[in-house]
């Protein structure tokens, strides 16, 4: 019960703390013009191509990624072709294309730009990648619900696994060779085991899944949802939540790059893109002209490529990832080293812990990795000490402060306050901020007393 009193009043100042992190990073961006509705994009670093699937064209676009000059147009020779997503086979440079509408599966050799071979392998092939370790292609079949896996040598099918839930995206971790498949109509992450091509586990990301990439240097799995306001990051090694960070809606696709681990996620709704640093506590975004979808990274470089289907164009975005230092806390927690921000931040997450649930080991270290902090905790006594040091800082505080001028500016700007007595004081030790429901008949004055933090900045 203690622990909803002390938190119930610091929710406002939270989700200001929280929402206010994110920064406009400054980035060079390019633009080219491309094939109609262009939908998927890849690269080939060594070979300084990018390759964009224009769905409307039944066209390959080939880009030279360091000038952003189009070099060439390869024709799929497919009257209803719609070349859809594509994976780079950066070994052997090749590049494999999906068709949504013809259920074929196009191989492209990209030394020669020319077309090798197109076999149907299924009826709406959507999403698909490679494994560069043992060269199978795992593809989403969005009408018979299945993922495809096919051999990148031979063409041929290996097997097909059958989903309860519609496939959408695909990641693949390459040291454990585990297949991630997000089914965007439910919140499912099926896990596939790469070396048996079997199910293995099922995570709930607490959305429905649209975009997922891993950074596999920090075992986090990085979720969007087309729909939801939030990026989810899971750790892979329990499947377990650790983090969200809020943002608008129409997060669309994202990728990591696993060389300095900063990911990227698009929003076709904002025209942005999100940068997440490697310890994926720190992020910042970057306002493009176009409403980008598909993206890829340069592993070599600090760019990031565009598919804008709205604008028939690639952009290319040089970013600046200078501000985003890891800032991790390490060693052994202790009071001294809590900072009210982090207090705050991990009450929170307290917060929504269900009233039945124990304050379990887990969840707390994920909390406290939010913030930063890492290593084995028990559940209880982390609590404990959290609330205890707030308890500390609130007993430093008066018990009561003048109240400052400018909190009847700020109420004046949203209601009249003629009619309303200002007290001299507030009473610091007055936790009981209930929620304010009927919004037409509350004084706006009654509103900044109760969300301002007037004690903490007396």
């Amino acid at each position: 019960m203690y622990r909803n009193n002390i938190v119930y009043g610091l929710i406002g100042i939270v989700f200001i703390l929280i929402s206010g992190t994110m920064e406009t990073a400054y980035a060079v961006q390019d633009n080219v013009v491309v094939g109609n509705y262009p939908r998927g994009i890849g690269i080939d670093s060594q070979l300084n191509n990018l390759y964009v699937a224009n769905y409307d064209s039944g066209t390959i676009s080939v880009i030279d990624s360091k000038n952003m000059i189009l070099k060439n147009t390869i024709i799929i020779n497919e009257k209803n072709s719609h070349p859809t997503k594509l994976t780079v086979d950066t070994k052997h440079h090749l590049v494999f294309v999906s068709d949504k509408i013809s259920g074929k599966l196009t191989v492209i050799d990209g030394l020669s730009n020319k077309m090798l071979d197109s076999k149907k392998i299924g009826q709406s092939l959507w999403d698909l990648q490679i494994n560069s370790n043992n060269g199978k292609i795992y593809v989403s079949d969005l009408a018979s619900n299945n993922i495809i896996i096919v051999d990148s040598y031979t063409m041929e099918i290996i097997t097909s696994i059958p989903l309860k839930t519609g496939p959408w995206s695909i990641t693949i971790d390459h040291k454990t060779n585990n297949v991630y498949v997000a089914s965007g109509d439910s919140e499912i992450i099926y896990v596939v085991d790469g070396t048996k091509d079997t199910i293995i586990d099922s995570i709930n990301p607490g959305v429905k899944p649209w975009g997922i990439s891993i950074n596999e240097n920090t075992d986090i799995l990085y979720v969007s949802s087309w729909d939801a306001n939030k990026i989810t990051m899971i750790d892979i090694k329990n499947n377990k939540i650790i983090y969200e960070i809020l943002i608008h809606s129409g997060a669309w696709l994202m990728d990591t790059n696993q060389n300095n681990g900063i990911t990227i996620i698009s929003n076709e709704h904002t025209n942005e893109l999100y940068l997440i640093s490697n310890d994926y506590t720190q992020y910042k975004s970057i306002s493009l002209m176009d409403s980008p979808q598909s993206i890829v990274m340069d592993p070599q470089s600090n760019t990031v490529f565009t598919a804008n289907p709205l604008s028939n164009s690639v952009t290319s975005i040089t970013y600046d990832d200078g501000n985003l230092k890891n800032t991790s806390l390490t060693g052994d927690l202790n009071t001294n080293s809590l900072d009210d921000n982090m207090i705050l931040e991990v009450l929170n997450g307290i917060l929504k812990i269900p009233s039945n649930h124990d304050v379990d080991d887990d969840l707390i270290s994920g909390l406290l990795k939010n913030v930063g902090i890492t290593g084995e905790f028990d559940g209880n006594e982390i609590a404990s000490l959290l609330i205890g040091d707030y308890n500390k800082k609130i007993e430093m505080q008066p018990k009561t402060v003048q109240v400052p001028g400018w909190t009847t500016e700020l109420a004046s700007m949203f209601g009249n306050t003629d009619d309303y007595q200002i007290p001299d004081k507030i009473n610091c030790d007055d936790t009981s901020f209930s929620s304010i429901r009927d919004i037409d008949n509350v004084n706006a004055y009654d509103i900044w007393i109760k969300i301002l933090p007037i004690c903490a900045l007396s």
